[in-house]
């Protein structure tokens, strides 16, 4: 279980998380917002890339800080920008992956084999990384994150400037997923998420102004789907209709 406890964070004129907190124990855990909302902010403090001003992060009722290693063994992450080395065959980036990871180099061949075809590229791992797509490219970097079997996978924006038809591959993929991970997604898309996530939380401005399943939303709030949650909530933020 990772547990999320009273995490702020500051900058200089800017709260960007006020107080967060969160229990994510199993399945699919949508967390959407619009852009500014905090999202990334709290992906990269999960993830350590980011220190928080207070709060804590535990996995299994113990802080990750004194996990060190072990809670990196147990993570793994796609960030919302697709960092992928351009002249690298598919093959090679996830080698190089598998290797960054500490994955026995006797154990590479099969586990990189293994997670390309959970995100079905195995038969395009010898191109080079520039000729794909940008929803092979955002395949590659959830098989990378799966690399070593983790627990805990955290996706941040993973359908940005995907095509319908990648979104729904990406998709499928996910739900796949979530029957042996624990996935937690960030986005501004309903739609990416609104069929296949146990729980949504809704982030604004820092703070947790929603949660609860996709039926439990639509009931609370009275209304039909989880666009019209998304709307009720985020009215007044401009372009907000973009983000369904």
């Amino acid at each position: 279980m990772l547990e999320i406890k009273n995490v702020t964070k500051e900058y200089k004129d800017v709260v960007a998380l006020d107080h967060v907190n969160l229990q994510i124990d199993k399945g699919i855990y949508a967390l959407l917002g619009p852009n500014g909302a905090g999202k990334s902010t709290l992906m990269n403090i999960i993830t350590y890339q980011l220190s928080m001003t207070s709060g804590e992060v535990y996995w299994n009722q113990q802080p990750t800080y004194k996990l060190k290693n072990q809670f990196y063994s147990i993570l793994g992450y796609a960030p919302q920008q697709q960092g992928l080395y351009e002249e690298m065959s598919g093959l090679r980036f996830l080698t190089y992956m598998a290797l960054l990871k500490g994955i026995p180099k006797e154990k590479i061949k099969d586990e990189v084999a293994r997670v390309a075809k959970l995100v079905n590229m195995e038969k395009y791992l010898s191109r080079k990384c520039k000729t794909y797509s940008g929803g092979m490219k955002q395949r590659m970097l959830v098989a990378q994150a799966l690399l070593g079997q983790p627990q805990l996978l955290l996706f941040d924006e993973p359908t940005a400037g995907l095509d319908p038809k990648e979104r729904v591959s990406l998709r499928n993929v996910f739900a796949k997923l979530s029957k042996d991970h624990i996935l937690l997604i960030a986005t501004h898309v309903v739609s990416d998420v609104e069929s296949i996530a146990d729980k949504v939380i809704f982030l604004k401005k820092g703070q947790i102004v929603g949660c609860g399943s996709v039926q439990e939303l639509v009931k609370q709030y009275q209304v039909s789907s989880l666009e019209e949650v998304y709307l009720k909530l985020f009215e007044e933020d401009e372009h907000v209709s973009d983000y369904i």
